[in-house]
């Protein structure tokens, strides 16, 4: 059922423009409103949890959910890019390096291209 309610909620969201290197602010809001519908965005800025050797049962489980729920964040972060952007940034390992990756290079980049704006 959940499965099933996943899917549906997936076809339902609008589908991003690809982000080609401009507007990032405008880009980062929506893909953030996005991972947030999902409810996959929270592995954005929470620690990626480590294996540890007397993990209980709960860990375990919140340590698989967390590296799905990246994957799939990961993933949507990627599939909105342009295919340029998509081929430089695939290799990044983590959903949350791959963000902070865009918002260095992009973020300073919108902040820079507004001073010049009347």
């Amino acid at each position: 059922m959940a499965s099933k309610n996943l899917q549906k909620m997936s076809s339902d969201i609008v589908k991003l423009d690809c982000f080609d290197g401009g507007s990032f602010k405008r880009w980062q809001k929506k893909m953030q409103f996005l991972l947030a519908t999902l409810k996959v965005a929270y592995v954005l800025t929470k620690p990626y949890p480590i294996e540890t050797e007397n993990e209980t049962l709960n860990d375990s489980h919140e340590r698989l959910k967390f590296e799905n729920d990246d994957f799939i964040c990961h993933g949507h972060i990627l599939n909105a890019m342009s295919d340029p952007l998509f081929d430089v940034y695939q290799n990044i390992k983590t959903a949350s390096e791959l963000w902070n990756a865009l918002e260095q290079k992009y973020f300073m980049k919108d902040e820079t291209s507004k001073k010049f704006c009347f």
